[in-house]
């Protein structure tokens, strides 16, 4: 919606309206000079940023743009949607992160995340960290080597994973149909993959997310297996089908 209006040169006076209201949901936080990370927070209407979000993300030295995106669409919808209506007024840093509102942040985690981005091959898009559950569950996830085949199988990488800004524009941005919810941050990843792009481990840096029964009990066992089917037949088959050849 906002990619069109960028390329639109006449707008009309009801798209003009549509965009300024579109910016006008994306409320910058934060502001820092040269920043080099454009950092998203996705949330419904009625959903605030914690306060320990707010204090762990000043335990990093990046300069940063902090905005948040609100709306009654999915994460992923909300926090494209943050990055279009940052990108119609600001030039956009050579990073992103889709950070979600109860994360509590390592210290140094963005710091060292950059770092290792910094230090990447151009095949790599975008750097992933260990982070934990806790709460409704708790459960850590490692930040293991990249690994494709197990990729195609399962996801093991979080949304708060840091982005090559050029990358991310390069695919389209991130998946955000409703189709795919539950499971959207997979299709990001698998998108990459389909276009010829992996991640790389943060092994120094960690995050928590504070886990409640709605964040991890949204939808039906049935509904889960549903779109993970949809997502082998729309991501993972033809990523299969392009390395048979």
């Amino acid at each position: 919606m906002i990619k069109f209006l960028r390329n639109s040169q006449h707008p009309t006076l009801g798209e003009k309206m549509l965009r300024n209201t579109e910016i006008a949901k994306a409320n910058i936080i934060r502001k820092d000079k040269d920043a080099k990370i454009l950092i998203v927070t996705p949330l419904l209407p009625d959903h605030k940023i914690s306060k320990i979000t707010k204090k762990t993300i000043k335990r990093n030295n990046v300069p940063i743009v902090w905005v948040f995106y609100s709306s009654e669409a999915n994460t992923a919808k909300n926090a494209q949607l943050g990055f279009e209506a940052y990108r119609e007024k600001y030039s956009l840093p050579p990073y992103f992160l889709l950070l979600d509102n109860d994360i509590e942040l390592g210290r140094h985690m963005l710091d060292r995340m950059v770092e290792t981005l910094e230090k990447s091959p151009d095949h790599i898009a975008y750097c992933y960290c260990t982070f934990r559950f806790t709460g409704a569950v708790n459960k850590e996830f490692r930040a293991i080597p990249f690994d494709v085949n197990l990729l195609v199988q399962q996801n093991y990488i979080s949304s708060n994973s840091l982005i090559k800004m050029g990358h991310l524009e390069y695919i389209g941005g991130l998946v955000t149909d409703q189709k795919y919810k539950r499971l959207l941050d997979w299709c990001t990843w698998l998108k990459f993959l389909n276009n010829g792009y992996g991640g790389v481990p943060c092994e120094q840096a960690r995050f928590v997310a504070y886990a409640s029964e709605d964040s991890v009990s949204a939808g039906s066992d049935r509904e889960y297996t549903e779109k993970k089917q949809r997502v082998h037949q729309d991501f993972v088959k033809p990523f299969l089908d392009s390395i048979k050849h």
